[in-house]
């Protein structure tokens, strides 16, 4: 070996010696005390106290959690509360029973759906389009159909009559008969129900061949429908509902979590077998068709001209003119089938301007006018279609007023 490589060797061996042996000759470091940490003020917002906050909560969490409070939340109505609400409103709910007869087209059938005692003396309110097809063309019976009345807690039925009903909004008012001094149990509507999406709601229906006791559904209002008049004045609304359309619970009440009535169930939907969705008729409406049909006298009642329109009411009028730039008129939100205003071709979102040159601008106008008009009389209608911004001239002769 070289005195050069000898001496690099030896070089080597000692730097590594005196790095084993220097960290040997240091004293040990006492541990540091950790800094207090320092909550940022409250309002503080900046990236770098928004780190310190998260740091300190994790260091702090056994200190701090036992004194935080969640948010503040709805909490849901337990099961407790919900029977309640059921057990109170229940033996109001009833089960109809059609009993329609055989025709050239269709075998003899029974239906059953559900519907709402709202006076002790047996005055049943429930959804009209489950009825229509046991009706002739002037709204009464056929011939051989019967309804029959199923009351909760009652091992009998009882026969009951058709006194009135509303197509336009799906209402039917039925009368129990031969209850002799039979009081019924019944439940009042809500006279300002207070909707609003969002709103929980419960359906009841009272199928009563397999279900004992009835039948509870729940969910949201989803969408609350503009609020429109017929040529009358009689009030037309819609709700709509997280609550499938089912047949047996068409007919029965919508109640709140406050156990009130808010509205009743339609059944206009229940040939769609997809279905998500649910609809009722708002208890104010409800309450103006009962009071309309039960005030009509038996005899002698007064044959009204109808042009066949519902319209909405002022103020969402106003506003869809404002939102949409229509003009002057009344919106047009149904049109009946059937009636001189389908005759005459007028459609869904028409704006109605004037009727033989009579301006319509608000509803009072239809209303006053509709109220002068005898069955047969020609109506020269002005109305502008927004699908192509034209404005139209139809003529029809009025119609006498159907339900």
């Amino acid at each position: 070996m070289t005195k050069d490589k000898a001496g690099l060797i030896i070089l080597i061996a000692v730097f590594l010696l005196a790095a084993l042996l220097v960290p040997l000759s240091c004293p040990a470091r006492e541990p540091e005390e950790p800094e207090e940490t320092t909550l940022p003020p409250p309002h503080s917002s900046s990236p770098t106290s928004s780190r310190t906050t998260a740091t300190t909560s994790r260091t702090t969490t056994s200190s701090t959690s036992s004194t935080s409070e969640p948010p503040e939340t709805l909490p849901d109505p337990g099961p407790d509360e919900v029977a309640d609400i059921f057990a109170e409103v229940a033996p109001a709910v009833v089960s109809v029973q059609l009993s329609i007869p055989a025709s050239s087209l269709y075998a003899a059938r029974e239906e059953f759906w559900s519907g709402l005692i709202v006076d002790e003396s047996g005055i049943v309110v429930t959804s009209f389009s489950l009825m229509e097809r046991a009706l002739d063309y002037r709204g009464r019976l056929l011939p051989g159909a019967s309804i029959k009345i199923y009351v909760r807690g009652t091992s009998r039925a009882f026969p009951a009559s058709l006194a009135g009903y509303r197509s336009t909004v799906d209402i039917a008012v039925l009368k129990i008969g031969d209850a002799g001094e039979t009081l019924f149990p019944a439940v009042s509507l809500a006279r300002d129900p207070g909707l609003a999406v969002g709103s929980r709601v419960y359906g009841i229906g009272y199928p009563p061949l397999m279900i004992k006791e009835g039948g509870l559904s729940a969910g949201y209002i989803t969408s609350l429908y503009r609020t429109s008049y017929e040529e009358d004045g009689s009030p037309v609304g819609l709700i709509e509902t997280s609550i499938p359309t089912q047949p047996v619970y068409a007919g029965g009440p919508l109640i709140n979590e406050e156990g009130q009535v808010v509205a009743l169930t339609s059944g206009y939907l229940k040939r769609i077998y997809v279905q998500h969705l649910g609809y009722a008729i708002p208890s104010p409406v409800v309450s103006d068709v009962i009071a309309r049909i039960l005030e009509e006298p038996e005899e002698g009642v007064k044959i009204r001209a109808e042009l066949g329109i519902t319209v909405l009411g002022d103020e969402d009028g106003a506003r869809l003119q404002e939102m949409f730039g229509y003009p002057a008129g009344l919106y047009i939100s149904a049109v009946k089938a059937e009636s001189a205003a389908y005759t005459a071709g007028l459609n869904e979102g028409d704006i109605l301007q004037s009727i033989n040159g009579q301006p319509m601008e608000v509803n009072r106008d239809l209303l006053t006018f509709m109220d002068k008009q005898a069955v047969g009389a020609l109506a020269e209608i002005m109305v502008y279609r927004p699908s192509d911004g034209s404005t139209l001239i139809k003529t029809c002769y009025l119609l006498e007023e159907s339900s």
